[in-house]
């Protein structure tokens, strides 16, 4: 096998690219693209959005249905109704005189007597709409929409006098609507009642029908229709139930049933396995984590160096009775009586680049808060504020909080009382943590554990542990694998755009083990924690917020300019690409030296170039950091002086002459409104960096910025590949290297990237494949880190170079001539394409399209047409669309047909009044400015109403008309429906199934849609019988041949057998059904066809979809049809038949 072997791995979120580098020969031996499509979180959110609709609908029904069989069965309806049926969906509401006004009913009940069949229509009615599980006053809280809390308060005030019956009749009498928003009186009133006040509704309608119906409307038939009322799944209890097992509810498949749901969406911990992991806002794990950062510290003024067990109860007790803003390090100092200097060993934020400390920060904002209202926190147990903070952490809805507190805590403490609970929900708020975690790794018990040791002594959790036996080093992961076990791994990283890709890495990885044997080094970087759409419009985003400042500064030098014209002339000089970012740094200074502070004049910039230089604020061979964000402009002088110092070392020295003070520099700095930018953010904090060059430490967290990728799903890849290559002892060494240092060697190394193609996943993973064998690490420095936590690293670091030796050694090629093998690469990289066989896919859009049948015009037959509306036609938009189908044909208006009266009216209107009006603009003068006819019209007259006789029809807003003819669809039109149909449209293809024709020598294809699947007995495909239909609709004859099948994203390739001229393209689907053998295709290398002239498909344009025949017809009997299969690093399997006859038919 072939050995001196490093893979890079270029992951994205919807591609991996990878290369094999020959490391002795300096020569890639192979590189491709695996792509596929992102992970969309949204859309798993939409599906559970409507996954979630589903089951409400159905529990909707169960309810009602549940509600009749017990008015069957205490013989409040007549059970002849049903015909001896059982009751179902389909007849569970005939019992019921819906013609009847149910709000009448409800308050006549509480007061006289009804007939059973009313009474029962009342109480169905109750079941029906039940109203919200909350107070008013939680419903309120959670809304911060005022107008909605004051239609819930409006409520709130009504029901205390009313009844919700009451309420709702008076509604409907004044306003003429009950339901969603009413308008009254300058009120906005809503129909958002709690569920109590239906159920007292409910009791007093059968405590007052009792008497005259004692022997239905019994104490039993009350506790069970109540029950019925007011049952509602615990939002903890997740779908499913005992008969009905779901993993995704308490109850599972394998028979377990969970007291709570969240006992797996939290996690358990590791070290005590039946325990849930704690709430990180906990005092427990507040505390726990400021031992562990105070046990981590290095304080050379204790004669060990380490922190003592009173003061660290001094620190704690100091932080408890902070009463403003804590800074942990002068805490820390003012105890320890050091220095900054003195204390080493703290975590930084990698965002400030300030100490990260654990301080009890949520417990102090808790304590805070609670005091303004009289409320002594300090008081509470321990016990308590832990349970407490579970709770809040696990729910956000008021009354669920109120709920869990008076039924789980009031009843073990007895100082809650209820104000103390209602301030608790007011204050939940002050629990939140800034960390986006919400959970501790670790449980109560196990802190528990560890805090009375980590108090005493000065011992760190991960050494503690291991002396308490609760861990155990000997244990292998991976001693049942082979390969790598991609599937688990990726389980570990939360983000499913991250962990599909990082899938499809590891499958990569596994690939080149088994080919290669052993792998030397594996270098990987990994993508943005952002989707697909999100990841393109980021970059877009930033490319134009760079475009934008690039111009404004070009401008603004040119204005400052003796003489504009020779900046015109010295940039049409080529090489002119440092002076442009000596004008972009010039202008984001405001034209100043920072580190003299004295002003660089535009003409001195373009004339005397030699004046000034472009300096790194943090020397590179430091911060590995080549960006603008690193980088200033100044006098040559100031930047010799400086030399590889960073800016506060250089200044506090004070003896260089023409040089600012820190201060002043400072100041400058401060003042400068660019740098207060947010996207500014990195380099004003490199501007006013203060910590020493020369501590490790500081130099391992900027390797940790912008070298080695420290973030979560970072360190859980390289954990999990370091884990697997040691216990295997292959001696692989593997890192997780930033974009933004392999950007800068494409840069430097002159390697143009475009996205147009996807030849620069590959590319770029050449370029990662080559990092470990840069010469900079010959300078003791190293890309493989020995252990990754998160924002710290055990890394060795290099000497501190000058720029000349850093570019030298860290930016020159590893390898001689190795950006010749690039000239010619594009024909050697192979792509594989993630191919789309799942069934289970979504059937069309959503849309619910209404269908009529009728004819326009001289249509000599009846077609079925699909209805729409216009929008509002007050509008100017509206006025345009309804416009856009008048002109075309009037008749498509069903208003035309059935009321014709009222759309000439209409008509008249639009022959009386302009579609525009004249008004004055800001400078007085007149501008003509569209309008909707009907809106001038209603502006002197009103609304336009259909006619009636006393002029009070429907007011007019929006027209239904004949959109299309209906083509396939799928009809969901209800059974009881009317002359009318409702149909689904926009149906997915899934796949499409090829034939060859003996007899004609012609190739013919049939698409299968998902909404031509069924499910029998559990087993997905199709049934033979709509197969048949399907391929006698395409025309396929019995006598043709099948050839193989072909899903979204399969590769196909064409011969011109005659020419030998051949193609290779991705297949997406079959279209134009009504035109023999039309299919959409795809180039391999591009999501956009480049502006060109394909071989067999001619000319295709750029950007465009390619929609062709599959076989063109001047090529029919001439060409070859291939169906190309890839594995995961694109290698190449060519099939002209795959089977004697299709799969998935279902018999």
């Amino acid at each position: 096998m072939t050995q001196n072997i490093s893979l890079g791995l270029d992951i994205g979120v919807s591609s991996v690219g990878f290369s094999i580098l020959d490391y002795k020969a300096g020569e890639i031996i192979e590189l491709g693209a695996d792509l596929f499509k992102a992970s969309d979180a949204e859309k798993n959110q939409t599906r559970r959005v409507q996954r979630g609709g589903r089951r409400l609908g159905r529990r909707k029904q169960n309810r009602r249905i549940d509600a009749v069989k017990l008015f069957k069965d205490y013989g409040l309806i007549n059970d002849s109704i049903f015909g001896g049926f059982e009751i179902t969906k389909e007849n569970y509401y005939l019992p019921f005189n819906h013609n009847q006004n149910p709000y009448e009913l409800r308050v006549k009940g509480q007061k006289s007597k009804l007939t059973k069949e009313e009474l029962s229509f009342a109480l169905y009615n109750l079941v029906k709409r039940r109203g919200i599980s909350y107070t008013l006053d939680d419903e309120a809280e959670q809304e911060q929409d005022s107008s909605y809390s004051k239609s819930l308060e409006i409520n709130k005030n009504s029901l205390e006098k009313k009844s919700v019956a009451e309420i709702q009749l008076a509604r409907l009498n004044e306003n003429h609507k009950v339901r969603g928003q009413v308008n009254s009186n300058d009120d906005t009133l809503l129909n958002v009642f709690p569920n109590s006040a239906f159920l007292q509704e409910a009791k007093s309608i059968i405590q007052t029908q009792r008497q005259f119906y004692p022997n239905i409307l019994t104490a039993d038939f009350e506790e069970k229709y109540c029950n019925i009322l007011t049952r509602k799944r615990e939002y903890f209890e997740g779908p499913g139930s005992d008969k009905s097992r779901t993993d995704y509810g308490i109850y599972k498949t394998d028979g377990r049933t969970l007291n709570n749901l969240f006992e797996e969406l939290i996690g358990h911990d590791q070290i005590n396995p039946k325990e849930l992991r704690a709430p990180n806002n906990s005092y427990t794990a507040q505390l726990f984590n400021l031992l562990n950062d105070l046990n981590n510290l290095t304080i050379t003024t204790y004669e060990d160096g380490k922190i003592s067990s009173a003061d660290k109860q001094e620190i704690i007790t100091t932080l408890k009775n902070a009463t403003g803003n804590v800074q942990m390090l002068a805490t820390i100092k003012k105890v320890a009586h050091c220095t900054d200097s003195d204390i080493r060993g703290y975590r930084t934020d990698p965002l400030n680049d300030k100490p990260d400390i654990s301080s009890l920060a949520s417990y102090r904002k808790v304590k805070k808060e609670f005091a303004k209202e009289g409320i002594d926190v300090d008081q509470w147990p321990t016990e308590f504020f832990d349970q407490l903070c579970f709770i809040l952490t696990l729910n956000t809805e008021d009354g669920e909080i109120r709920k869990r507190i008076e039924t789980g805590l009031a009843p073990k403490y007895k100082f809650l009382n209820k104000r103390i609970v209602q301030t608790i929900i007011d204050l939940k708020d002050s629990f939140k943590t800034s960390s986006k975690n919400k959970w501790h790794r670790f449980s109560l018990k196990t802190m528990n554990q560890l805090i009375p040791d980590m108090l005493q002594r000065p011992v760190e959790q991960m050494t503690l542990l291991s002396e308490l036996g609760l861990i155990k080093n000997d244990h292998k992961k991976f001693k049942d694998n082979s390969y790598l076990p991609y599937k688990e791994i990726a389980e570990g990283i939360f983000n499913p755009v991250v962990a599909k890709s990082v899938r499809e890495s590891l499958k990569i990885v596994n690939y080149f083990i088994k080919k290669y044997g052993t792998l030397d080094y594996i270098v990987v970087e990994m993508p943005r924690d952002k989707n697909e759409e999100e990841q393109k419009k980021f970059i877009q985003n930033l490319q134009k917020e760079n475009a934008k400042v690039k111009d404004m500064a070009i401008t603004t030098f040119s204005q400052s300019l003796s003489n504009p014209l020779d900046l015109e002339s010295t940039l049409a000089k080529s090489g002119s690409g440092k002076l442009l970012t000596k004008i972009r740094l010039w202008y984001e200074q405001d034209g100043k030296c920072l580190y003299s502070g004295k002003t660089i004049t535009a003409n001195d910039l373009l004339q005397n170039p030699n004046m000034f230089e472009i300096d790194h604020i943090i020397p590179q061979s430091v911060s590995y950091d080549d960006s603008l964000a690193n980088k200033t402009l100044c006098y040559a002088g100031m930047n010799q002086a400086k030399s590889q110092r960073t800016p506060y070392e250089f200044l506090i020295t004070k003896d260089t002459k023409g040089a600012q003070t820190w201060e002043q520099y400072k100041a400058m700095v401060k003042a400068n409104r660019t740098f207060s930018n947010k996207s500014n953010k990195a380099k004003k904090a490199n501007l006013l960096f203060k910590d020493s060059l020369n501590s490790i430490e500081t130099r391992k967290r900027f390797i940790a910025r912008n070298l080695v990728d420290t973030r979560y799903a970072s360190r859980v890849v390289l954990n999990n590949l370091q884990e697997f290559f040691s216990e295997k002892e292959t001696g692989t060494k593997v890192s997780v290297v930033r974009g933004k240092f392999t950007s800068t060697l494409r840069k430097k190394w002159h390697l143009n990237k475009t996205r147009e193609t996807f030849h620069h996943h590959a590319v770029d993973a050449s370029i990662i494949a080559t990092t470990p064998f840069l010469k900079i690490w010959n300078r003791g420095g190293s890309i493989f880190a020995k252990k990754i936590a998160e924002n710290t690293i055990d890394i060795q670091t290099g000497e501190i170079l000058n720029n000349t030796k850093f570019n030298e050694l860290a930016l020159s090629l590893p390898f001689k001539n190795f950006t010749d093998q690039f000239e010619n690469i594009e024909s050697k990289i192979k792509f594989s394409h993630q191919v789309d066989k799942k069934m289970n896919r979504r059937l069309s859009d959503d849309t619910i399209r209404s269908v009529r049948t009728t004819q326009i015009d001289g249509e000599t037959k009846s077609f079925d047409y699909m209805t729409w509306k216009t929008k509002d036609i007050y509008t100017t938009e509206g006025f345009k669309n309804f416009k856009e189908i008048y002109d075309k044909n009037p008749n498509k208006f069903l208003m035309k047909q059935i009321d014709p009266s009222s759309f000439s009216k209409l008509e008249k209107i639009m022959s009386n009044y302009p579609a525009f009006e004249e008004l004055l603009d800001q400078s007085s003068k007149v501008k003509r400015v569209d309008v909707s006819p009907f809106e001038l019209y209603r502006r002197e007259h009103g609304d336009i109403k259909k006619d009636s006789k006393k002029n009070k029809g429907p007011v007019i807003r929006r027209l239904k008309y004949y959109d299309k003819k209906v083509g396939t669809k799928i009809d969901i039109t209800p059974s009881s429906a009317k002359n009318k149909k409702a149909i689904l449209i926009s149906l997915k293809p899934w796949r499409t199934d090829v034939f060859f024709n003996n007899d004609t020598h012609e190739y013919e294809i049939m698409g299968i849609k998902y909404s031509d699947l069924s499910n029998v007995k559990g087993t997905l495909g199709i049934k033979k019988q709509r197969y048949q239909a399907i391929k006698n609709k395409e025309n396929i004859s019995n006598n043709s041949e099948f050839k193989f099948s072909l899903y979204e994203n399969n590769r196909i390739k064409v011969l011109n057998t005659e020419t030998n001229e051949s193609v290779e393209m991705l297949f997406l689907s079959r279209i134009k059904e009504n035109q023999t053998l039309y299919v959409e295709l795809k180039m391999i290398d591009s999501d956009k066809p480049h502006d060109t002239t394909l071989p067999i498909y001619g000319k295709v344009k750029e950007g465009g979809r390619i929609q062709k025949r599959l076989i063109p017809k001047k090529y029919n009997n001439v060409c070859r049809l291939w169906k190309v299969n890839t594995d995961i690093v694109g290698n190449t399997f060519y099939i002209e038949k795959e089977g004697d006859i299709p799969k998935n038919i279902l018999v």
